[in-house]
């Protein structure tokens, strides 16, 4: 059985399969196994699958799993909705909903700046087996279904496993992302780059995809990420190649460096240094070089670096 959100005992709260990676990767969770049901009450163990595993394949999502037994009663083991409290490090803006009729995540491109020290390890014993949930003020009542949580999205990446995940338990076409205050479906969120014609693209960025090609920028500084399809001018012999810079500082500065660093050089060193991207962003035509069309980012929570294409057949 698999689950949407389950009980952290290390850091002593309530989060999904996504958030328990990004906490995994930026040093804030250790133990994937220590975790329990959200239900009630009860102490079945939960582990979070593919959490210490890179997931620049998308064939490895992480999730969720039971793997010891419920309490009698539990809400989870007979399909009723929970309702639980547990703490949110930003205000939701989004209208939340059950599976019956739409759910909605809402995607922000800035994490708060206290994102990651609101999560900040528990003092307690991490093997500790116990429920220990401090029911505060600040904490925000849902209700939740097993899979029925919605949540703030801070990362591409976070939206592509979603997609995964989503496709995969049969619930994409009920599922919206609240980008900028306008809610989308996840199924129109992603765009080719595949000879568009640039000044046909949406002003408002949007997250585009393809094969691309990981270099390291002349300067020695950082990596250059050039997309193997082209986009269009207006006029039919006008083509730009789409282009994004990822400067070693950026990297160095991520919360999330040691899983960034890793992928980018691993696929940087490999006998075919490509891999299939995703970058919430607008392409420009470079004033100063009219060949290439750039996309800038200075979050590399913007960007997931994925070793396949997910949608291949």
């Amino acid at each position: 059985m698999s689950l949407d959100v389950a009980y952290s005992i290390e850091i002593d709260d309530f989060i999904d399969p996504d958030k328990a990676y990004e906490l995994y990767w930026s040093g804030m969770l250790e133990d994937k196994r220590a975790f329990l049901c959200p239900g009630t009450n009860c102490s079945a163990n939960v582990t979070c699958a593919n959490l210490d595993k890179d997931t620049s394949s998308l064939k490895v999502v992480p999730h969720f799993r039971v793997f010891g037994s419920h309490t009698k009663g539990c809400e989870v083991s007979r399909n009723v909705p929970l309702k639980l409290q547990y703490a949110e490090p930003t205000t939701q803006t989004a209208t939340h909903k059950t599976l019956d009729t739409s759910i909605v995540d809402t995607f922000l491109e800035k994490r708060p700046e206290s994102y990651y020290d609101h999560y900040k390890t528990n003092s307690r014993a991490k093997n500790a087996k116990v429920r220990m949930v401090n029911i505060l003020k600040s904490k925000a009542e849902r209700q939740l279904k097993e899979i029925g949580v919605t949540s703030s999205i801070y990362s591409v990446r976070t939206v592509v496993s979603r997609y995964a995940r989503y496709k995969k338990d049969g619930t994409l076409e009920l599922r919206r992302l609240n980008i900028a205050g306008k809610d989308k479906p996840y199924t129109s969120l992603f765009s080719k780059i595949e000879n568009q014609i640039v000044s046909d693209l949406p002003q408002m960025p949007s997250i585009y995809h393809g094969w691309a090609f990981i270099n390291r920028l002349p300067s020695g500084h950082g990596y250059q990420i050039k997309f193997k399809k082209k986009l269009k001018g207006n006029s039919s012999d006008k083509e730009f190649t789409t282009t994004v810079m990822i400067g070693d500082r950026l990297i160095e500065h991520y919360k999330m460096k040691k899983l960034v660093a890793k992928r980018i050089e691993k696929l940087y060193k490999s006998p075919n240094p490509t891999a299939y991207v995703f970058i919430y962003g607008t392409p420009r035509v470079n004033e100063r070089n009219d060949r290439y069309a750039n996309i800038d980012i200075t979050n590399l929570d913007m960007i997931d670096i994925c070793l396949e294409d997910p949608w291949a057949k």
